[in-house]
């Protein structure tokens, strides 16, 4: 693991800490950098903000391993891994989802636009629906995937994982079949 990965990881490691304790919006800069004994400058060498630290730990922790070989038959574990994850990290995703559910709501978008748009690509490789019907049905489905994830975390994550994973993957097959039974 390089340097770098090691002081972004100890950054990230000291704002999971902290929003143990704090609201996400209450936490400063300096509270995450004292909080991993490093100065300012090396925080803003890594991030521009405490809200791009955020973006990278959402990635690293949710989408980095999930999105790597993803396919039609995996594509449910993959999102099963990443729903376990922030019910195991459940103070730390609450606390950022409740203080920054804007932010955390157009990074999960776009991050499931475009998931769905490659699989919708890959389902449909005869072209049988347009540019714009493909960009729709990624767009729908993305705003049910983040929507729902969102409502049940915000709700204290109480609902079981597999069945909110299961109810989700219904609704995708359903949407398939829908799309690509022309």
């Amino acid at each position: 693991m390089s340097e770098s990965t090691r002081t972004k990881k100890a950054i990230a490691k000291s704002l999971k800490k902290l929003t143990q304790e704090k609201a996400f919006d209450k936490i400063a800069i300096k509270d995450i950098t004292e909080g991993c004994g490093i100065n300012r400058q090396t925080f803003y060498y890594h991030f521009q903000d405490k809200y791009e630290l955020l973006t990278w730990i959402y990635y690293e922790e949710l989408c980095r391993d999930n999105l790597l070989d993803m396919n039609f038959d995996n594509w449910s574990d993959k999102l099963h891994n990443a729903i376990v994850i922030m019910k195991e990290e459940k103070t730390f995703y609450l606390n950022t989802i409740k203080n920054a559910e804007e932010y955390i709501s157009q990074f999960l978008m776009k991050m499931a636009e475009d998931i769905l748009n490659q699989a919708i690509n890959k389902l449909d490789e005869a072209k049988k629906i347009s540019p714009e019907e493909r960009a729709f049905c990624s767009r729908f489905f993305a705003h049910g995937l983040t929507g729902m994830t969102l409502e049940w975390a915000e709700s204290g994550m109480k609902e079981d994982v597999d069945l909110i994973c299961e109810r989700m993957i219904t609704m995708f097959e359903g949407i398939k079949r829908a799309v690509f039974s022309k």
